[in-house]
């Protein structure tokens, strides 16, 4: 592992319920599916440089970001080196 970084696992919850759901989501609207496959490579990306650095705190040692069209819940573990993504919501920009 290179310095600096972090390991990033994703609950298994997230992966399975919540970004199908969103995936379904998605094509049900009639929005870009890769967005989300997208956002998830960069979620993997900008989580394991700095996490703390990321999003905003939460109670709990919790933080939150947004890369859009997800908006990621996710923990920090330092001692560990490990980011746990807790959860994600769907969040596609608004049409205007």
């Amino acid at each position: 592992m290179t310095p600096g970084t972090h390991r990033v696992v994703w609950k298994r919850s997230a992966i399975e319920i919540e970004l199908a759901r969103a995936v379904v989501t998605a094509i049900e609207q009639g929005h870009d599916v890769e967005a989300i496959t997208r956002a998830m490579e960069e979620a993997d990306q900008v989580l394991a440089v700095n996490p703390s650095e990321v999003g905003e705190d939460r109670p709990n040692f919790e933080r939150v970001t947004h890369i859009s069209p997800l908006t990621v819940r996710f923990a920090v573990h330092d001692d560990e080196r490990l980011v746990y993504v807790l959860s994600v919501v769907y969040a596609p920009p608004r049409r205007r």
